[in-house]
């Protein structure tokens, strides 16, 4: 049979209730995969065996019984023929033996006629039987799954043993019906009988159980995937609260979602994205919080994805986000099951992506990239200082750089002139303009940041020493770079960790440079303007219908409880409502 494959590239065809031409098909779609295990056996195979060797033992009791009746008969008959000899005289020895010998004989014929009896009972037992099962055909049976992504024993145990032991009369569906409730002895199984769906099922780690004669075929969830277990958060470090961390295994990621909110209002939807890599993908949200519009929109995005591969979270961020050319990101990932479970509690929706380490969150606004794990977990004042700090740091990571070069090259006279002679004295032999000095330690930053990246831990922190130590005081000594520039240098990529989200803190890294380079051709004017541009570009966003500013934005459709866990936290006493993108009517968190 010919594999065909339409515009979707979705193999055509169904069951055709052939078994061979059933299993040839899957055999040849399957063919050269060195991990794909198939075994093909009979049903109630060991049953025939099984029965016989019942037969056989009751055989054996029978011919056991006759002979203890055979030896009772001859100690009986030599009992006699001792009693009879001493009861005799010696003339009349010759005749009582005679008669003794007659009766033995007669005892020993009458032993063997009961043993021959006994004998054709149990062969037309064993032949009755053998005849009865014969009458039943036994019926192939295939499981097919992937080594080293399914439970091997759970398919030997509950599937394969049950199958060999028992025999069915029945065909087509009967037959089907029997062995799902009556011989199987697992209970997650479904039925199915597209060869597209049959395949993926096979390739996600399930098991298929196919049967001569029937209509459709069955699916087994025997999932084993290779997976680590659930470990610390590498990017979203806290001193107070949970330690606990998303995985690569979806199935992990949602059951730590639902320990958090044990509520049967809070609803999974699973599908899959990718056109070849079929990737598990779950659209998670609070049924009675969620906005109708909202979920409905994200189930279009999410169907409507044509890709041939989705390999990570990122991919899917990036394939639905609404505006592909802003470098700021439209959803909020996090590794932080907490964070993901007080998303959902505020009428957010939460994708959660098979070998992704992480979730995505939406709708997202500006300032949820600014509030930590632990801003929830610790009182309302030091939480409120924290993120004070956080905006503080983000403004001087993106324009510290800058406004020092349009004041250094241009502006000289907005300084203090003690401030202005210190930064005179410091560039004393330094030849290059100072933009070009902030560019090529900025430059230089970079690559230690990448280079720590991408190296071992230790390493990693040997590069920094070696940089940020060794080659920025050769740097100053060979009058390269002035030692304000490196302070400045230093304060930008300190402001610029302080942001707690890592995609929203890269984007400092790329705006910082623009802003030099305005501010090196037109002064605080062209960092003013770039400034107001940001501001201008940051009001047109939208995260799916949501403003990117609010509530800084639109403030007129907010009230005050909006902006009590806005810059700063206010205590929970407080926070009575949730944000205003939850479902109309269902705002009030705490009567």
């Amino acid at each position: 049979m010919r594999i065909k494959y339409n515009r979707d590239q979705k193999i055509k065809g169904n069951l055709t209730r052939n078994f061979d031409k059933d299993y040839a098909f899957l055999e040849k779609a399957l063919d050269r995969s060195g991990d794909i295990v198939k075994n093909v056996f009979y049903v109630g195979d060991t049953a025939d065996i099984q029965s016989i060797m019942e037969e056989q033992t009751d055989a054996n009791t029978d011919s056991d019984a006759n002979s203890i009746m055979e030896e009772q008969t001859n100690m009986n008959t030599d009992s006699d023929i001792s009693s009879a000899t001493k009861g005799q005289t010696d003339a009349n020895t010759d005749s009582d033996i005679s008669s003794a010998t007659k009766g033995q004989t007669d005892a020993n014929t009458d032993s063997d006629i009961n043993s021959d009896i006994g004998r054709k009972t149990v062969s037309k037992r064993i032949v009755k039987t053998t005849q009865n099962n014969k009458k039943i055909k036994p019926k192939k049976a295939a499981v097919i799954y992937v080594d080293g992504m399914t439970d091997a024993d759970m398919v030997e145990d509950f599937v394969i043993r049950p199958l060999l032991k028992n025999k069915c009369e029945k065909t087509g569906q009967d037959f089907l019906s029997y062995v799902e409730n009556h011989v199987m002895e697992t209970v997650d199984w479904k039925e199915d009988e597209s060869f597209e769906d049959i395949l993926t099922d096979i390739l996600s780690g399930n098991t298929l159980l196919l049967l001569e004669s029937c209509p459709k075929a069955i699916i087994l969830s025997t999932k084993k995937y290779p997976s680590r277990g659930v470990g610390e958060t590498q990017q979203e470090m806290v001193i107070r609260g949970p330690k606990d961390s998303f995985t690569e295994n979806m199935r992990m990621n949602t059951a730590l979602i639902r320990r958090r909110i044990r509520d049967s209002r809070l609803k999974m939807e699973h599908t899959m994205v990718g056109e070849r890599s079929k990737t598990d993908l779950a659209i998670v949200y609070m049924d009675d919080l969620v906005q109708p519009e909202l979920l409905e929109k994200v189930r279009q995005k999410v169907n409507a994805l044509s890709f041939d591969g989705i390999l990570d979270g990122g991919m899917v961020e990036q394939l639905l986000e609404e505006n592909v050319w802003t470098p700021f990101p439209q959803f909020q990932h996090t590794e932080r099951p907490d964070k993901a479970a007080s998303g959902l509690l505020e009428g957010r929706i939460v994708l959660v992506v098979d070998n992704s380490p992480g979730v995505l969150i939406l709708p997202v606004t500006y300032q949820m990239f600014f509030q930590a794990g632990d801003d929830y977990y610790t009182r309302f004042e030091v939480a409120s200082f924290a993120r004070l700090l956080r905006f503080a740091a983000s403004l001087f990571a993106i324009g510290f750089p800058g406004l020092y070069v349009a004041i250094a090259a241009f502006h000289t006279e907005m300084l203090p002139t003690s401030f202005l002679l210190s930064i005179a004295t410091a560039r004393t032999g330094i030849v290059i303009p100072v933009a070009l000095e902030v560019l090529l330690m900025e430059f230089q930053f970079e690559l230690l940041k990448e280079a720590g990246i991408h190296l071992p831990g230790q390493l990693g922190g040997t590069i920094g020493i070696v940089g940020g130590l060794i080659v920025g005081q050769a740097a100053v000594e060979a009058g390269i770079v002035s030692t304000i520039v490196v302070i400045v240098v230093s304060f930008t990529a300190i402001a610029s960790f302080i942001v707690p989200n890592e995609s929203f803190g890269a984007v400092f890294r790329l705006l910082k440079f623009l802003f030099i380079v305005t501010a090196a051709i037109w002064g605080i004017y062209g960092y003013l303007l770039t400034f107001a541009a940001l501001l201008l570009h940051l009001s047109q966003i939208e995260s799916f219908g949501v403003p990117y500013m609010l509530p800084s934005v639109c403030g007129e459709n907010l009230n005050y409880d909006d902006k009590k866990d806005h810059y700063v936290r206010y205590p929970f006493a407080y926070m009575k409502k949730r944000p205003v993108f939850t479902r109309e009517g269902r705002r009030i968190r705490k009567r």
